[in-house]
């Protein structure tokens, strides 16, 4: 029996509640050639709660493995992907999911237009359990996402520079890798996760060495964010979430860049597998100055308190202590600014519902959904079929053009 087509990959730790439906969304797919690998990073002390997932683990396409000890997430992803065989990597985490055909359609894509690298949007869920609970059973769905091909640097900078959505880089977590560019990566840096946040690295990696990427614009898989999600917590480390991941991420070999501060703030996410990646890669390190970087985390800074603020300050200050000029011009800014307590947005969209121009917000429980699998069949239905279109197109087009295909699509049913 040959190498499957795809090998889908589920990095877990101690949470088999979400994971069993995780699961699902896999093993319901249509599409037959792939293995699913379950990667058990869990404390010893929860095993016994793998039950939950037993009746899975007896599928022949499924294949459970454990590292010989607890490892941080970006280690876990490595050792989990060196347990893959299949020609394209997909991985996800343990409240995630794929939307029901996504793979069938996946394949069909990749077939036709023979590229490394197939992205494609995400509908982002919000499980029962999340908190704040104003963010819980939200189900946003993009409705005028873009298909086509997108030049790898342009986007790059848009998103370091805060213009762009990260969401839609080609990560392994919404994007088709294939095993060529995954051995490309290890070759040019000796791993495939070196960042503090593997999902978004990987976005900047991929696109850097293919140049330019297909992004499709249907909703294939489902990001979920659930009480225990580490996207939601990442740099929260007042959250257990935050606490445990950031207690594993210190037995890494990957460090902290000591270019940025390392604070609470959702753009630091995003510019630090960005500097990360640049040390293997220094043609990209001139994307976007250290001004600006600096300028953009002040202006996003987030804090509970005068206290909370006045720590971050004197941290992001000390980070620039060892460059005399950038920190006298941060000095500056900082006092011309004045920052107050801002206190962020958890969610990172308005938690009313209905249709915000480029997404529809629903609530899903209204519709009785419960968990990622019911959410995987609800899309499904709801879009429908996958038309074929022209994958490579560049995806720039105006902004009138993207609002009345937003709103035609808003008026017809199963239209893809």
């Amino acid at each position: 029996m040959g190498s499957p087509f795809f090998s889908i990959i589920i990095p877990t730790r101690n949470r088999y509640e979400t994971l069993q439906y995780a699961i699902r969304t896999v093993l319901s797919q249509e599409f037959d050639s792939f293995e699913l690998i379950i990667s058990d990073n869990s404390d010893p002390a929860n095993l016994h709660e793998v039950e939950l997932i037993r009746e899975y683990l007896d599928d022949e396409r499924v294949r459970y493995c454990r590292p010989a000890s607890v490892l941080s997430m970006s280690d876990n992803w490595e050792f989990a992907v060196s347990n893959a065989n299949g020609e394209f990597i997909i991985v996800f985490g343990d409240d995630d999911g794929l939307v029901s055909g996504a793979l069938g359609h996946i394949y069909n894509i990749i077939k036709k237009t023979k590229r490394q690298l197939v992205s494609w949007a995400r509908v982002e869920y919000s499980w029962p359990d999340r908190a704040p609970q104003e963010y819980a059973n939200l189900m946003v769905i993009p409705y005028a996402a873009k298909t086509g091909i997108v030049d790898s640097k342009g986007f790059i900078t848009k998103v370091i520079s805060g213009r762009g959505d990260y969401r839609y880089f080609p990560m392994l977590y919404n994007a088709a890798v294939s095993r060529t560019l995954i051995d490309a990566l290890i070759a040019k840096t000796g791993r495939i996760f070196s960042s503090a946040c593997p999902d978004i690295y990987t976005g900047y990696a991929f696109a850097h060495l293919e140049k330019e990427y297909i992004t499709i614009g249907y909703p294939l898989s489902i990001n979920g964010v659930s009480s225990k999600s580490t996207g939601a917590a990442h740099l929260a480390e007042e959250n257990p979430t935050g606490e445990d991941y950031w207690k594993t991420f210190r037995t890494s070999e990957i460090k902290w860049p000591q270019e940025i501060p390392e604070i609470n703030s959702p753009y630091l996410g995003i510019i630090e597998p960005y500097i990360q990646l640049s040390k293997f890669f220094p043609e990209i390190s001139n994307y976007i100055s250290r001004e600006r970087i600096y300028k953009i985390i002040v202006d996003t800074l987030a804090s509970a308190n005068v206290q909370d603020l006045e720590d971050k300050l004197g941290r992001i200050l000390d980070s620039a202590k060892n460059e005399k000029s950038l920190h006298k011009w941060l000095v500056r800014y900082i006092h011309k600014v004045n920052p107050g307590v801002n206190p962020g947005n958890p969610g990172g969209y308005e938690s009313r519902i209905g249709f915000d121009g480029s997404h529809l917000i629903l609530d899903a429980s209204k519709f009785g959904l419960e968990n990622v699998y019911d959410v995987s069949i609800f899309i499904g239905n709801l879009f429908g079929e996958v038309k074929d279109k022209n994958y490579l197109k560049p995806v720039s087009y105006s902004f009138i053009k993207r609002a009345k295909k937003a709103a035609g699509i808003l008026l017809r049913k199963n239209t893809f």
